[in-house]
């Protein structure tokens, strides 16, 4: 079951992709391939099926199997497709949906950490337990999530001994919960070799202390721009770098205005800005339209679209020179 695994050349930006879906509530597949080459355009790499914008926690096995095909069809050669198992109350449910992309061929299975369920956090012992039995199960190119989403934050001592322990660990993300001094515990105590990823809170401090990247839901909005962030910083132009993240975290608060409605934040701002990616899944309720009306017009102020435009113009001009 071992598959070859390269990183990135340089520094990455990840989308956690949406799962564009019908007005009955299936999976819009052309809409699906329509976004992926929205992300494909503009360089970004993807996670497919997401708990949070990719309502993975509301697909069964087998529409998030049609997921990651969809993705490995669309993507791979062009951009890393990876697959982002929500978040599982036990290592069989989490392998059973490893599983499904393993055979879909993604490059990367992402583990998040253990849902323990009933507002209850698992012990060191038991995390420690769980995540063994996930990476004792296969030899498959593996990422570890460390996210606060489940209310706590695995030791770093523990993620490093899991990286000493199973060779087919090639990268850590910490995409929201842990700190900077977190960051640095893992640096100093895992090989180089494993890349590091953080989300849109700590993308220029990640990136200014070796990070390889950044994980997050904004490309789905803005996907040339919040290239644009990586792109800027990797070439020396720092200050260039932290004027369109400033651009970025701009549009974030516009996503938020959707999502203290709805989690529905993402496609709502998606539609906001002109791509209809369809209803979310149930119990999700869609943002209302005067709400949508409110980030539309927030956007125009913003000019994000001449913004976007403008990153995508260089873009271009970058990969000629």
């Amino acid at each position: 079951m071992s598959r070859e695994f390269s990183h990135p050349e340089r520094p990455l930006m990840f989308c956690m992709v949406v799962t564009p879906m019908h007005a009955d509530g299936s999976i819009d597949e052309d809409g699906l391939r329509a976004h992926l080459q929205r992300m494909i355009a503009a360089d970004v790499g993807v996670y497919l099926g997401s708990g949070g914008s990719g309502e993975g926690h509301a697909l069964s096995l087998d529409e998030l199997e049609l997921v990651y095909r969809i993705g490995v069809e669309e993507c791979s050669g062009r951009v890393p497709v990876y697959c982002n198992p929500p978040e599982s109350r036990s290592a069989l449910e989490m392998l059973t949906k490893a599983g499904r992309a393993i055979d879909a061929g993604v490059d990367l299975v992402q583990y998040y950490q253990l849902d323990a369920g009933h507002g209850r956090q698992p012990t060191v012992p038991e995390q420690e337990r769980y995540f063994r039995d996930l990476l004792e199960a296969h030899d498959y190119p593996v990422g570890i999530a460390i996210h606060s989403a489940v209310g706590y934050l695995a030791p770093s001592d523990l993620v490093i001994r899991l990286c000493a322990d199973y060779p087919h660990i090639k990268l850590v993300n910490l995409p929201i919960g842990p700190t900077p001094n977190y960051f640095v515990r893992l640096q100093e105590g895992i090989s180089p070799d494993i890349k590091m990823y953080v989300g849109i809170p700590n993308i220029l401090t990640g990136l200014l202390m070796g990070a390889w990247g950044a994980q997050v839901t904004e490309p789905n909005q803005i996907p040339f721009m919040s290239r644009a962030i990586i792109d800027r910083f990797v070439d020396g132009d720092h200050v260039g770098a932290a004027e369109i993240f400033a651009k970025v975290l701009r549009v974030t608060d516009v996503i938020e205005l959707g999502r203290r409605v709805s989690s529905d934040g993402p496609k709502a701002a998606l539609k906001a800005l002109g791509y209809d990616v369809g209803p979310p899944r149930p119990p999700r309720v869609p943002v209302d339209d005067a709400t949508i009306a409110a980030m539309r017009a927030e956007f125009e102020r913003l000019g994000v679209a001449e913004l976007e435009l403008q990153m995508a113009k260089e873009a271009a001009a970058r990969r000629k020179s």
